[in-house]
């Protein structure tokens, strides 16, 4: 019985070895099918990284350049070298340093809320009630509540009450310059 069992084992373990080089044949056969394109396919792997690693240090090393050139800029406004430098990385942080400069920080920039901002800095500074209207009536406008106070207080320098008190109404019950609100509304009860 022992011999029998020795023997069937031994069928097993040949039968095993046959698939393994059963499989390992057909992998090879595979192989030297597709050869070129898995050959290809690893070239393109190994490019790939050492591209994605170059771009990488690339964007690094500009945005040190950047950071480097701004902090020199906003140490010294008269910085050409440094502006430029920075013009030449980082067209946005280029932009930001401009209207940071900026004395009355109404300098227009390609930079969104930059550019609500100088709008809004430049119809305060002018009065002017028509731009604050178009401000307050952008869903997306970043100073809308200030812009809301603004207004009212140009009407209120203008004596003009009654549309101030409308204004100043359209503060939200959730906005955090509510306090400023009531008391403007408080101030506004008297006239």
């Amino acid at each position: 019985m022992s011999l029998k069992e020795n023997m069937s084992s031994i069928k097993e373990e040949i039968s095993t070895q046959e698939q393994f080089f059963e499989s390992f044949f057909k992998i090879e056969k595979l192989y030297k099918k597709y050869k070129l394109y898995i050959i290809g396919l690893a070239v393109a792997l190994v490019s790939g990284l050492i591209i994605m690693t170059i771009v990488n240090f690339v964007n690094e090393k500009n945005l040190q350049t950047s950071n480097n050139a701004y902090n020199k800029v906003l140490a010294n406004n008269n910085d050409k070298d440094s502006l430029n430098e920075l013009k030449s990385t980082n067209e946005k942080l280029y932009n930001i340093a401009l209207f940071q400069i900026s004395k009355d920080k109404t300098t227009a920039s390609n930079v969104e809320y930059l550019q609500d901002i100088a709008l809004y800095n430049e119809a305060v500074k002018k009065g002017d009630i028509a731009a604050l209207d178009t401000m307050i009536l952008k869903q997306d406008f970043l100073l809308k509540d200030f812009a809301i106070i603004s207004k009212t207080l140009i009407l209120i320098d203008k004596k003009d009450y009654k549309k101030a008190k409308v204004t100043i109404a359209k503060i939200d019950a959730k906005s955090r310059v509510l306090p400023l609100s009531d008391m403007l509304q408080h101030f506004l009860l008297t006239k």
